[in-house]
């Protein structure tokens, strides 16, 4: 079989990877083997950029390692590919070429990559297609003649090409519910690499925090792309927050309900001592100053008082001989209208 030496167009809307598949056989005569990016993100071809951003965070989250702690490598390499699929699909350029040739950009121009690249083509013996493969870009350069004057695959494929910063690359980060109250330091699983984060005073959910040159390699000589993390932040069990303020329900016994009491609680500051008046009911709001986000707002605790679940005749006895009238009916504003 003989092959004819290629000629490099000069035109500048021809990119280094047109001219080489150019040079070879018809397209439908190549194949290389290649992950279903729409099926690893379980969606279909036709998904918009939001179908396949929400597909992608959904994942992301579900198998990122730091909330798979049972199977932490599993969830990493389902990561991996999840990442993978989105690093193409979630960009417009490179899922063009995906759509087209059924391999990523990366794939097709990493010189010394491995392929293989597998052509076929008929005229074979019966039952069979003549075909040949080569195991990675060099192969296909050394077929003419050593290279194109001399030139490197990544130059061949990087020939007229721009500088390209690489992706921002999204990663959702669960953050405990004090911790993005005070803000501090957390370590972060990162490309495999365990990197230590500054998470902000008061951070809310869905909050971005910016991680530069920790996304996506860029091209042609072009610098790395961003890592944003997406904050997701913990429920706690005793505190919620509105705002910069800090709601906590506080249970006390009947009989420091009835007496008054000075109890202890725990806020971002440090425990702080709280007077319990006398004769408090359920649902009485005691207000400590500046202890909310930041120091900015308040901390309300709502006393909730707890009955004992064992009343012993006595004390039963001892309840009806303390038990008076209170100054109005306690239904008195009970209403449906």
């Amino acid at each position: 079989m003989h092959l004819a030496q290629p000629e490099l167009e000069s035109s500048s809307g021809n990119s280094g990877m047109q001219i080489l598949i150019k040079a070879l056989f018809p397209l439908q005569w190549w194949s290389m083997k290649a992950d279903d990016y729409y099926q690893t993100l379980g969606v279909s071809k036709t998904a918009s950029r939001e179908e396949i951003q929400k597909a992608y965070r959904q994942l992301a989250r579900k198998y990122h390692p730091d909330f798979n702690q049972n199977d932490p490598k599993g969830a990493k390499e389902k990561f991996q590919k999840v990442q993978e699929a989105f690093d193409v699909l979630g960009n417009p350029e490179k899922r063009q070429v995906y759509d087209q040739y059924g391999v990523s950009p990366d794939q097709m121009g990493s010189a010394g990559g491995q392929g293989p690249f597998q052509w076929s083509f008929g005229g074979g013996s019966p039952g069979r297609k003549a075909g040949f493969s080569f195991n990675n870009l060099d192969d296909i350069v050394n077929m003419f003649g050593g290279g194109f004057g001399g030139a490197s695959p990544d130059e061949i494929f990087n020939a007229g090409r721009r500088p390209n910063r690489g992706r921002d690359i999204e990663q959702p980060i669960m953050i405990p519910f004090a911790l993005s109250i005070t803000g501090g330091k957390m370590e972060v699983s990162v490309k495999g690499k365990t990197v230590s984060v500054t998470i902000p005073v008061g951070i809310v959910d869905g909050k971005k925090i910016r991680l530069p040159g920790l996304g996506e390699d860029g091209s042609s000589g072009g610098g790395s792309g961003n890592l944003l993390l997406i904050a997701h932040i913990e429920e706690h069990p005793c505190f919620s927050r509105r705002g910069d303020n800090l709601y906590v329900d506080v249970p006390i016994s009947l009989k420091e309900a009835v007496f008054g009491t000075k109890i202890d609680i725990p806020t971002p500051k440090g425990n702080v001592t709280l007077t319990v008046p006398v004769g408090a009911s359920s649902g009485m709001k005691l207000r400590i100053k500046q202890c909310g986000v930041g120091g900015a707002g308040d901390l309300f605790a709502k006393l909730q008082v707890v009955l004992p679940k064992n009343w012993s005749n006595a004390d039963k006895a001892l309840l009806e001989q303390l038990q008076t009238e209170p100054e109005e009916p306690v239904r008195n504003k009970l209403r449906w209208t």
